[in-house]
């Protein structure tokens, strides 16, 4: 209804309509959409998309919403909105943008400065600071300020809530994520919306987004996708990718430039480049190939803990390693054994919800069956709860550090010196990404070879080799102990002995019965 056949009755019951429902205001709201040839764009009123309905309810009723979306969708513009309405309608508002740099703040509130600028006169109030970083409302007592995400940005604020815009790319995202705690914990809402940045898989928003996907936290994760925008389609996606600027090819393959701008799934989103990826992940979807379900044999196991995929066969040789969890529930634990002859993860044990001890117990009752082979538990952290548990369960193979037997496990701490990293991590994952990328290695869990697409080298950390945030290595860290001490296992039998000729010399007596 235009506004001049509006009654003053009538725009008061507009403004508590708009006051009490977010949709009704944006019914009202209108965007600057750039033109372009085949949109003549200009001033139009705001579209909601029909994604745009699973993220309004979000902004209404969760506290911490974490989004990865494609380009150009309408986020932006419909989290403007949201926060202009709050600032408009509760006192006392404040709410702080971050955005990677101070342009892209200052665009960032413009966005909702341009919705303001075009509201229905009779939804306007008279506004106070009005600055390339700030909009208030004194009427109000509210505010919206904008700021670069620099390393003490927002330390001094607490606000109603905070929005980090293209999240993934903050340069300070832990430390500007630490200083809205106080916002955080007083009940304030935290947004974080971002597309990804390809080339740099170890990211607060993508661990924030993963660990919400399998509720190790309380955010609530939102995928959107390139074609949740009216218009685009297979069609409209292959001709972007067709017409990548070559600028952009310089860093990207046009693979990596849609999967980047314009995913088509969560899993492309968050894959990892094989640029940064450890092991070759065309040989590890080959691996996927050989995967294979348990089988059962006979024994005193407990099957829903014990894998066995190859039982123990007479005239074979085996070693175990073991990765020990740093607490129930979080990380893996994880005991591989491995057939030293053919390089084949024959048994293991890959679980999170077992203490030390009790991985302990079920190690000893697995490894019996495959003749008490050399045993490598990891001694880092919890390990040395395992490593004592396996001696009093009276474990008589157990895997050493040093020659004269007093130091028991597998270490992998590491350390820097002048040359580089050093420490047996290094020499763990010096010789198991070769193997892997080789076939070498054969891995029948699923479970446990995903671990391996995880697994980085970070560029943070000096190329430290480890798993993504969030993620986990523990399966590739005691498969990697069992190929870096194979060697140690005595393979007698592996070299055929020499049999000397026998000539047998007839007797004079023949023998008789």
């Amino acid at each position: 209804m235009p506004d001049i056949e509006l009654s003053l009755e009538n725009m008061a019951k507009e403004r508590e309509r708009c006051r009490v429902s977010f949709s009704h205001f944006l019914s009202h709201c209108k965007i600057v959409e750039v033109p372009t040839r085949d949109n003549p764009g200009g001033l139009i009123p705001f579209a909601i998309w029909p994604h745009l309905p699973e993220l309004i309810n979000a902004l209404l009723n969760k506290l911490l919403i974490v989004v990865i979306k494609s380009r150009q969708i309408g986020l932006s513009w419909l989290i403007a909105a949201y926060v202009l309405w709050h600032a408009l309608y509760h006192k006392g508002s404040s709410w702080m943008l971050f955005s990677r740099g101070e342009r892209e703040a200052i665009e960032l509130l413009d966005k909702s400065r341009r919705i303001y600028r075009h509201l229905p006169a009779w939804l306007t109030v008279k506004h106070g600071a009005d600055s390339a970083t700030e909009m208030s409302f004194p009427f109000m007592e509210s505010s919206i300020k904008a700021f670069a995400a620099t390393e003490g940005a927002g330390i001094s604020y607490t606000s109603s809530g905070v929005v980090c815009d293209e999240w993934d790319y903050h340069p300070y995202a832990d430390q500007n994520y630490l200083n809205s705690k106080p916002t955080r914990d007083a009940g304030g809402q935290f947004i974080g919306v971002t597309t990804v940045d390809i080339l740099n898989p170890d990211t607060l928003a993508k661990s924030i987004f993963h660990d919400a996907s399998i509720e190790k936290n309380d955010f609530i994760p939102l995928f959107y996708s390139y074609d949740v925008r009216p218009g685009r389609d297979d069609k409209w996606y292959e001709e972007t990718r067709r017409n990548i600027p070559e600028r952009e090819l310089a860093t990207l393959t046009p693979e990596l430039y849609m999967a980047q701008n314009y995913p088509r799934s969560i899993e492309e989103a968050l894959s990892v480049p094989q640029a940064s990826c450890a092991f070759d992940k065309q040989i590890l979807s080959q691996m996927m190939e050989n995967i294979r379900n348990p089988v059962k044999v006979e024994g005193d196991l407990d099957f829903g803990v014990v894998n066995i995929y190859k039982p123990f066969l007479i005239g074979n040789y085996y070693i175990a390693g073991t990765d020990t969890s740093h607490g129930v529930g979080k990380d893996y634990s994880v005991t591989a054994v491995m057939n030293v002859k053919t390089g084949e993860i024959v048994a293991d044990i890959l679980r999170n919800d077992l203490s030390p001890e009790e991985l302990a117990s079920h190690s000893v009752k697995l490894l019996k069956l495959y003749g008490n082979p050399k045993w490598f538990i990891e001694c880092n952290d919890w390990g040395g709860i395992t490593i004592s548990t396996a001696e009093s369960l009276e474990y008589k193979n157990l895997g050493y550090q040093d020659d004269k037997k007093t130091k028991p496990g597998f270490n992998t701490n590491g350390w820097m010196t002048s040359a580089g990293l050093k420490g047996s991590r290094i020499d763990l994952f010096g010789g198991l990404i070769p193997a892997i990328n080789n076939n070498q290695i054969i891995i029948y869990n699923k479970d446990g070879l995903k671990q391996f697409y995880d697994v980085i080298r970070n560029v943070k950390q000096g190329g430290r080799i480890e798993a993504l945030a969030g993620r986990h290595d523990d399966y590739p860290i005691a498969v990697g102990i069992c190929w870096a001490k194979r060697d140690e296992v005595h393979l007698e039998d592996w070299t055929p002995k020499t049999i000397n000729t026998l000539n047998y010399q007839p007797t004079s007596k023949p023998w008789r019965r």
